[in-house]
């Protein structure tokens, strides 16, 4: 019987594991009060990695010492976009104003719409220059109200334009002498990296670069651990034995949603089996039905 996150099936006579009966009794199996390991960038759920959290210093030091722009990149999958929410939860609302573009794929005018319609001080102009005047009236005013602009660009790897890269980097542009009206941060795969290269007047302004790396063997159990914690369990060990956490180490490669990803399954099936550890014969069977492929 073939099981993955995505295929509703039926174990021991019982409702599809999509209802959310069934979830409940997942749930209450392992003694949790909600999901473990659900792919939403909840920053309750982050696990502190020594990697995510210099990260997370790092761009939190950008900010409150208004350094202008900083870069966090890394593969897919390894905990950018919750790095950022985790940022955003530290920030004093009162002192700074968020502006978060999470589909960065437009042009530099709609960029600069998208931003100020975020301020409250939306603009139907189209005309650049009209533009860049109300944004930067728009900055003067949070600065002599006290307030930080701090905008969040995130998939930033999929901006298709260096002349968008280009209008962010003129966004720094706006500062007073003694510090900048707007503090960039972008987020992105790999790739970001060659873009942002190709755009020498953006790289030199980047105060911070942060790469995040995958987890390693040890961090994956205690990431594992530490979810389920802040889901509520309570046993004093994990239920994922040594050898579980090798082979879903094994095939993730640390990756953090990968790992979600095996280990919620690991939870559904031995909830299913009535087994109360998950060790790694479970696990190498998960990953065989998750790739479809044949358990050996």
């Amino acid at each position: 019987m073939r099981f993955c996150l995505e295929t509703p099936i039926n174990y021991l006579g019982e409702v599809s594991l999509e209802t959310g009966d069934n979830r409940t009794m997942y749930e209450a199996y392992w003694g949790l009060t909600e999901p473990p390991f659900s792919l939403t960038p909840d920053p309750r759920f982050l696990y502190m990695s020594r990697g995510h959290e210099d990260a997370l210093m790092m761009l939190h030091y950008a900010i409150t010492r208004n350094k202008g722009a900083a870069m966090l990149c890394g593969d897919i999958g390894l905990g950018k976009t919750t790095v950022s929410r985790k940022l955003l939860e530290l920030l004093d609302p009162v002192k700074n104003r968020v502006v978060m573009i999470v589909n960065p794929i437009l042009t530099p005018v709609q960029i600069l719409q998208e931003i100020l319609v975020q301020l409250d001080q939306p603009s139907t102009t189209k005309n650049r220059q009209v533009l860049v005047t109300e944004m930067h009236k728009a900055l003067l005013s949070f600065y002599e109200r006290g307030q930080r602009v701090v905008l969040v660009v995130d998939e930033a790897h999929l901006i298709r334009s260096a002349n968008t890269l280009e209008e962010l980097r003129l966004l720094l542009n706006c500062q007073m002498n003694d510090q900048f009206l707007i503090n960039l941060i972008l987020l992105g795969q790999l790739e970001l990296r060659k873009k942002i290269s190709k755009v020498p007047a953006l790289e030199q302004r980047l105060a911070v670069r942060q790469q995040l790396k995958p987890l390693d063997h040890v961090e994956t159990g205690e990431m594992i651990l530490h979810r389920l914690r802040v889901a509520g369990y309570n046993g004093e060990q994990s239920p994922f034995t040594p050898d579980a956490i090798f082979e879903i180490h094994k095939f993730t490669k640390g990756a953090p949603r990968l790992v979600s990803q095996i280990a919620d399954n690991c939870l559904m099936v031995a909830f299913a089996q009535k087994a109360k550890n998950i060790d790694g014969f479970l696990v190498h069977s998960v990953v065989c039905e998750f790739t479809g492929q044949e358990a050996a």
